[in-house]
């Protein structure tokens, strides 16, 4: 645990103390995130974690879907406690991807990140500059690469992310009195472009529908193609019309 992050660990993100650690404190050597984000790591990682989706006798897993569900488990980690530091603690921590290691279990999923130092105190104000640094320094070229390698749209990749930003948002609204840079990072997700032109890919990840049952529903705006799986099949917020037509709890 970041000793400057102590006081992050509590409520929704009481189980995530071991996520981020510095390099003294990981019992192993971490794997650089810039090399695991190249042809030969991502071949490596795939190769073992879709061992788990191969049947005797049936074609090989989808690469698309694997690499989706492969990269929930990194997303979910460079988002949580990053994000929450920032708008909880005003927390800028160090995870551009020549800067990051990653520490990995035996299915080759992300469990932990591990960070040269503590990072600083935030400089910028809004969403937008607050933000910016994570997504351009190891979102984007993490969910490039994964993208280039594979051959599934970015777009799907951001659509996980953003999946996992707007479920800490709605948790950190819920504490009783949040900062108010946490409404901030909430209108990030209403920004369709950057102050600079650029597109946001976090602009509106998460939409709501009106499901086969008449019932309304939240769901991704962009499906991650786990369907792809059948081991698996449809997510509980897949967008796409068959899904839709499914019960809530089977979706």
């Amino acid at each position: 645990m970041l000793p400057t992050l102590t006081s992050l660990f509590q409520g929704p993100l009481a189980d995530f103390g071991e996520r981020l650690l510095l390099p003294h404190q990981v019992p192993a050597t971490p794997i650089p995130a810039r090399q695991l984000f190249t042809a030969k790591g991502l071949d490596a990682v795939l190769e073992r974690y879709a061992g788990g989706f191969r049947t005797p006798g049936r074609p090989p897993p989808d690469r698309r879907a694997v690499m989706s569900q492969w990269s929930k488990y990194f997303l979910s980690q460079a988002i949580y406690v990053p994000v929450a530091a920032n708008l909880l603690l005003d927390r800028q921590l160090p995870l551009a991807l020549d800067q990051l290691g990653l520490l990995l279990d035996e299915q080759s999923l992300v469990t932990t990140l591990v960070v040269p130092n503590e990072g600083e105190r935030v400089s910028g104000e809004g969403g937008e500059s607050r933000l910016r640094p994570l997504m351009d320094g190891l979102l984007n070229p993490a969910i490039t690469a994964m993208a280039a390698h594979t051959g599934i749209a970015p777009r799907a990749l951001w659509s996980n992310a953003g999946h996992y930003y707007a479920y800490l948002i709605d948790r950190l609204r819920e504490l009783p009195s949040p900062p108010a840079a946490v409404a901030e990072g909430a209108r990030l997700m209403a920004l369709g472009h950057f102050a600079d032109g650029a597109r946001n890919p976090l602009y509106r990840p998460i939409r709501e529908v009106i499901d086969g049952a008449g019932e309304a529903r939240c769901v991704r705006r962009v499906c991650c193609v786990r369907y792809r799986l059948t081991e698996l099949g449809y997510c509980g917020n897949c967008p796409l019309p068959a899904a839709l037509a499914l019960p809530a709890e089977e979706a």
